[in-house]
């Protein structure tokens, strides 16, 4: 079943982008983190390490946005209310699309595909906002997770023959919690 993407009105605040952008982080960097654990308990080592160093680099942004933050009083969001298209943030992984014999190519892909609508969902509150400041920023957001994309770019340059491959189990799970 496919979701119907919400009507969305510009932002147009910087508490506002902040308590967005500090939102999509956190949840960007928790996301990548349980995806490298649950890598890591199907020894998926290879796999796990590329969500780890995203893990890594959305808690840097995460740390950076937080003192930012530190200078506004942001507004409280309602889980629902946030202004991205679907229930879960842009940049986050949904888990249905991960499986424990993930490749390292598809590990990839899939990290592209929520880095690159992470960027659009900036450059988006960049070309709608009216206040100069918000699209300033919101431009600078959508620059950080174009270099996210470039990183994820030149992983998938250096995959090998063997990167595209998912790992065999003779013998898999009945669930997978």
């Amino acid at each position: 079943m496919s979701e119907e993407p919400k009507n969305l009105s510009a932002i147009n605040t910087l508490p506002e982008l902040l308590a967005h952008a500090l939102a999509m982080e956190s949840e960007a960097a928790e996301r990548y983190g349980e995806l490298a654990d649950q890598m890591e308990v199907h020894r998926r080592t290879a796999v796990a390490a590329i969500f780890r160093r995203l893990e890594q680099a959305e808690k840097q942004h995460l740390g950076n946005l937080t003192e930012m933050c530190s200078k506004f009083e942001l507004p409280h969001i309602a889980p629902w209310d946030f202004k991205w298209r679907h229930s879960e943030s842009p940049e986050v992984i949904d888990f249905t699309k991960v499986h424990y014999q993930l490749s390292v190519r598809e590990a990839i892909l899939l990290a592209f595909e929520h880095e690159r609508r992470a960027a659009e969902f900036y450059a988006g509150i960049a070309l709608s906002a009216t206040d100069s400041a918000v699209q300033k920023l919101a431009r600078e957001f959508a620059a950080e997770e174009q270099e996210h994309i470039g990183w994820l770019e030149a992983w998938l340059a250096e995959c090998g023959p063997g990167d595209a491959q998912a790992s065999e189990d003779p013998d898999p799970p009945l669930c997978q919690e």
